[in-house]
Parts: structure tokens; sequence; C-alpha cells
């Protein structure tokens, strides 16, 4: 094997393994209500927002597929289009959430819309020119950094709550929408934090995530801080609009039941 051919299959396997990360980073459990609902323009906008975390896998394997390079001119206009639309889209939701969810939803959003444009410029082949080389590069590279943390995210999770709990009985939930998690899958970075504004009008305050354990002098309830990657005590639970005492249930068996 020559050293360009090598060195051609070497960046393809990277690029591989970065977009096999940022799907596992990134993806989403499908919303019910999008899969179950008849096909509309909302129906369909959900979906391809959900599909964002597989396209630099769909790219890879379109480039592996096809025998020539899209054009340059194309790969350039379409990596653009889907940045400049993912930014937008991230903006908006930004724009609803409240101001220390917002900075989690540019984190999100802005990653991921840099990996898969980035994703899209590769399909140019060598006909990209040195300085989008570099941009498809720092974009992935990019994406991959924050889907990395978003799965470390969730062993954080874990190790800090089986401390907090020490033996005692314990529960882990979403608090904006109330739900207790399901899997190890819904603690990682990028699935363990709220949109939902506790700032607005009639609105109760939402925490990113909590966890209620039942020590021996009574319950204790804590939220989950992704900036300082750690449950914080929650003094007085009862002060909330948005009740915390129902969220889930604490058991002995919590993470066996997952």
């Amino acid at each position: 094997m020559t050293e360009l051919g090598w060195a051609q299959r070497s960046s393809v396997s990277i690029r591989a393994a970065c977009a096999a990360l940022i799907a596992a980073g990134f993806l989403q459990l499908i919303d019910a209500r999008i899969s179950g609902s008849s096909i509309g323009m909302f129906s369909t906008l959900a979906l391809m927002v959900w599909a964002v975390p597989l396209v630099p896998l769909i790219a890879i394997l379109t480039e592996r597929l096809r025998k020539t390079p899209v054009s340059p001119v194309l790969a350039k206009s379409v990596s653009i289009a889907v940045l400049l639309s993912g930014l937008l889209l991230t903006l908006i939701v930004a724009g609803f959430a409240s101001p220390k969810s917002g900075l989690m939803v540019m984190f999100n959003g802005g990653a991921l819309s840099l990996g898969a444009a980035a994703s899209l410029l590769f399909l140019g082949g060598k006909g990209l020119g040195p300085f989008a080389a570099r941009a498809a590069l720092s974009g992935m590279a990019v994406a991959s950094v924050a889907a990395l943390w978003s799965i470390l995210s969730a062993v954080m999770v874990v190790g800090h709550a089986n401390r907090l709990a020490a033996g005692a009985p314990f529960c882990i939930a979403h608090h904006g929408p109330s739900s207790q998690v399901q899997s190890i899958w819904d603690l990682r970075g990028f699935s363990f934090f709220t949109i939902d504004s506790g700032y607005k009008l009639n609105s109760g305050w939402y925490f990113h995530g909590v966890m209620i354990v039942d020590k021996d002098d009574g319950r204790q309830y804590f939220n989950w801080s992704p900036r300082r990657m750690q449950f914080d005590r929650i003094e007085h639970p009862g002060r909330f609009i948005a009740p915390l005492h129902n969220v889930c249930e604490p058991s002995l068996e919590f993470w066996s039941e997952l």
C-alpha cells in the first residue's frame, strides 16, 4: 500500500470513528409523539432534526459508495446551508429556554451543526482546497469533543449519584418535563438537561435533573449541574412551583430497574 493510500484510509477511519462518537453523544431517543403521528410538515421537520447526529455516518457511507466525489461547489453549498439552518434553529430554541438552559442549547446545537456541516464538506474530495479541508477537520473535531463530553457526563452522574446515596434508596429523574430516567442513555450530557423555562410568567423553576435520596433523617433532593458536573443539594424543595417530591420514587435497585 502506498503512503498516500494509507493516509487516505487512515483519514476515513478517523472520520468514521468521530462520526460514530457524534452519533453516540448527540442522538436522542425518538419522541413517541413524532413517531406515532401522521406524516406532516411538523413531524417531517422533527424527524429531520432528530436524524442530524446520523449525518456524519451517512456522509461517510455515501463517500465510500460513490466512485467519484461530489462537486466541491455542491458540497460547500450544502454544508453552508446545513450549518446556517442548524444555527438558526438553535437560536430559536435557545430563545424559548431559560438563560442557563440557553447556554446548553447553544453548546448542543452549535457543536452538532458544525459536525454535520463539516462531514458534508468531505464529500467534495480533493477539490475542496486547503481552507475548506481545515474547516471540515475543525468542525468534526469540535463536534467529537462535545460528544465525548456528553458521554462522559453519564459516567459522572452515575459515580456522583452512588457516592451521595451511599447505599440508601434513590432515584434520578428529568424535572422539566417530569419523568424518571429510563436508561443510562438518558444521563448523557445532551440528554440530561431541560429547555423548559422557569423564568417566564406562570411557570415553575425547572432543574436539569433531580435526584431523590431516602436518608435515615428524611428525603434529600439534589439537582444536576452540567457546568459543575455534580449534584447540588436543594435546601428548600417545597418552595418551587414545579413539584419535586413526585418526579420519581427512590429504590435500592434503581440501576438494575433501568
